[in-house]
């Protein structure tokens, strides 16, 4: 299902563990910053329960798009260590 990491805890908790969540909206250290009101972090995507994530405007309109991508690399990385 495709859901905002707001609703992917109680998705994850009525549906269980087999149940795969996409999250988009994901900005890099948190939510907020433009016109999108439903949108979260990387760190509270996961802890929500998301399985995977879609990160579409921060790196497209990035000033360095590759560095905003490597930085949002990091981001998961470090959620998941």
């Amino acid at each position: 299902m495709i859901a905002s990491g707001q609703d992917a805890a109680s998705l994850r908790s009525a549906c269980g563990p087999g149940f795969s969540i996409v999250c988009p909206g994901i900005r890099p250290g948190g939510a907020g910053g433009d016109d999108q009101k439903r949108t979260v972090g990387v760190a509270q995507a996961f802890a929500n329960g998301a399985d995977a994530i879609v990160v579409g405007r921060p790196i497209s309109l990035a000033d360095d798009p590759q560095a905003m991508a490597e930085f949002m690399q990091t981001e998961i990385a470090s959620f998941f260590k």
